[in-house]
């Protein structure tokens, strides 16, 4: 097209100004295409009023398609002018930059300019901010205007903490251009005489800056953190406005969430003159703010478990939830400054508490009759005398029935469940403590958590495949299962939800902790409803019967958790759990439950890893007592 143009035209404005400029313009616009709707031409007049045959005006209507501010339609003209004479004559264009934007005169400029946007919040119901932005100040490097790279370097090095290397590697990436900002590092709280440092350093630019801010301290593993983002993540998120240096969730529900945390970068096309001064506003897309997140968290209980967690030796987790739509009010972990939270990782042996599976399958499938009472002996045999297995107690309790199992915890009443059980179909107590949500992931949304496990004929078949005298279904698998031994594992959260289905009849709902997004005005934009998985293999009857020994566990003298809700104001149902360990005399020590007992509201587990007991020492004591103390700051009663 560069032939096309006048001779006075292409002296004016030169190959610079045609051949390389217009490219850039239209990379600068993000121009994907453009329509041009011709008019009718135009001549001057000449001074005796006729058309001028030689001079002619197209009106041009151009529709400019982009891909960061839409499509922009403009008026403007293409004049031509005719060299030559007779046959040698033709039309050249009398080229101007107002060809492309009327207001393009020379010395300026087309100028896209991203529009910052705002991360979203992540918050709990009551409005605690968990994630949030303080204030801080970003110092950038503008490469272009760098007069000494290594007093440059030195300087920032110093200030910043970095390595030379480091600060230069941001600067100099493939997509940054001489004029480009790159942000290096933001720096909360900086001192004046810093502030002095820095600005005089040719270069360097500072500018005000929000940074994510984690105020109230609350679920640190949960939440997650954010970072800057590399050019892959940038390439990925290009239709959010993204470009490397900005700010992206990178784990836990920072990043799960960036869908509505990020928000989108808006853009504005101007011509610029050449101090970058906006002469005239082409085309804006608004920037659009991130969303707030809200958590089903309770900011009062969340606390009250971190401080009673605390307060252990062992290391610890607890989990509270709603017994009627599977939002978590309560995710511990202990010690919190570790990046491992074991309420959603931690997987552990049951122990005692999974009884109350083994009694809902004794009850389902007539292994155990209604009101039928079975010997509780000091050691139990039923698979001949060379097969003993013994009870906690030291003593036989003789005939009891089921309240009586569940409250005094005893072995060998179970052990005589899991064999009636093994012996109708050896798949039925793992089938019923899976129908409860054990075994698999209980898929609470934007967390990430472990599977735990329940064995089975056909698990243990595939796990020990190459190890064939291992791979057969013992009958002892089946008794160490029913008292929540062998290789069963479970998390916090599962056990969590496995008594709240319990509590509620048996079904077994999808544990929720977020629970709605809200724009920056606090209007609800999306909701995450409750959801049922799946219900329990069970019956109501038999779950009130259940639930009926589970208070005995809490409320009778003979109780294993009788002493820690003693005085407690609130009725409480549940069942205490010690789970043998690798380690000699250690345990880990459980407490689920639910209350109110006589209309159920929150259920919760606990766990306290490798818990040394001894004579008196009981670590599900410590375990219901920690669960008391949280429970009260909802339910009430003295903690």
């Amino acid at each position: 097209m560069w032939e096309q143009l006048t001779p006075a035209a292409q002296q004016r404005v030169g190959t610079a100004g045609f051949i390389d400029r217009l490219p850039r313009i239209a990379e600068e616009m993000t121009l994907r295409s453009l329509d041009v709707k011709v008019a009718q031409a135009l001549h001057p007049r000449l001074p005796d009023g006729s058309p001028d045959p030689r001079r002619a005006t197209i009106p041009l209507t151009v529709t400019y398609r982009t891909a960061k501010v839409g499509d922009i339609t403009k008026d403007v003209q293409l004049r031509l002018v005719m060299e030559g004479e007779k046959q040698d004559a033709r039309w050249r264009i009398d080229w101007t930059p107002e060809t492309i934007f009327r207001g393009l005169s020379p010395g300026r400029l087309v100028r896209m300019t991203r529009l910052p946007t705002t991360r979203g919040r992540i918050v709990t119901r009551d409005g605690t901010e968990l994630a949030t932005f303080g204030e801080a100040t970003q110092v950038g490097v503008i490469p272009g205007q760098i007069r000494s790279e290594s007093g440059l370097l030195a300087s920032l090095s110093g200030i910043l903490g970095m390595k030379a290397e480091d600060i230069k590697a941001k600067y100099t990436q493939s997509w940054v251009k001489p004029d480009t900002y790159v942000a290096i590092r933001s720096v909360r709280d900086l001192s004046n005489e810093t502030r002095l440092k820095l600005s005089v350093i040719e270069g360097v630019q500072l500018r005000p800056e929000r940074v994510r801010a984690y105020p109230s301290g609350l679920i640190p593993q949960i939440v997650g953190t954010t970072a800057e983002a590399t050019p892959g993540d940038a390439t990925k998120l290009a239709a959010r406005g993204v470009e490397a240096g900005d700010v992206i969730g990178k784990t836990g529900l920072e990043a799960a969430l960036d869908e509505y945390l990020l928000g989108t970068y808006g853009w504005r096309l101007a011509i610029v003159d050449d101090g970058e001064r906006q002469v005239e506003l082409l085309a804006e897309t608004q920037a659009v703010p991130g969303l707030d997140v809200v958590l089903s968290l309770d900011p009062k209980m969340q606390r009250a478990a971190e401080a009673s967690l605390a307060q252990q030796t062992q290391k610890a987790a607890m989990v509270v939830q709603d017994v009627w739509t599977g939002e978590i009010l309560v995710l511990a972990t202990d010690p919190v400054s570790e990046d491992f939270h074991r309420a959603v990782f931690g997987q552990y042996a049951t122990g005692s508490t999974f009884k109350l599976v083994t009694a809902a399958a004794a009850l389902r499938t007539g292994a155990l009759k209604p009101g039928e009472k079975v010997d509780c002996p000091q050691s139990w045999s039923g698979f001949g005398p060379q097969w003993v297995q013994v009870n906690h107690e030291s003593s036989a309790l003789g005939l009891i029935d089921l309240r009586t199992s569940l409250a005094r915890s005893c072995n060998t009443f179970y052990y005589e469940m899991g064999k009636r059980l093994n012996d109708r179909d050896p798949n039925l107590l793992p089938n019923t403590a899976k129908s409860f949500g054990l075994g698999s992931a209980t898929n609470i949304d934007f967390v990430l958590e472990s599977p735990g496990l329940v064995p089975s004929p056909e698990w243990k078949k595939d796990r020990f495949k190459n190890d064939p005298p291992n791979a057969l279904w013992n009958p002892g698998d089946a008794t160490n299962l029913a008292i929540g031994q062998g290789f069963l594992l479970a998390t916090p959260l599962q056990m969590s939800n496995y008594v709240a289905a319990v509590a509620n009849d048996g079904i077994v709902w999808q544990p929720r902790l977020v629970v709605e997004v809200r724009d920056r005005a606090g209007t609800v934009v999306k909701t995450f409803p409750k959801k049922e998985l799946r219900r329990a293999d069970t019956k109501p009857t038999d779950l009130s019967a259940i639930r009926d020994g589970m208070r005995a566990v809490v409320a009778d003298p003979d109780g294993t958790v009788y002493f820690p809700f003693r005085g407690y104001e609130i009725p409480v149902a549940g069942k205490s759990g010690t789970a043998e360990t690798s380690q000699a005399g250690r345990v880990n020590a459980w407490f689920i439950g639910f209350a109110p007992f006589d209309a159920p509201r929150l259920a919760v587990a606990t766990v306290l890893e490798a818990f040394p007991e001894g004579p008196g020492v009981h670590g599900s004591q410590n375990s219901a007592t920690a669960s008391r103390k949280v429970l009260a700051t909802r339910l009430g009663g003295t903690p």
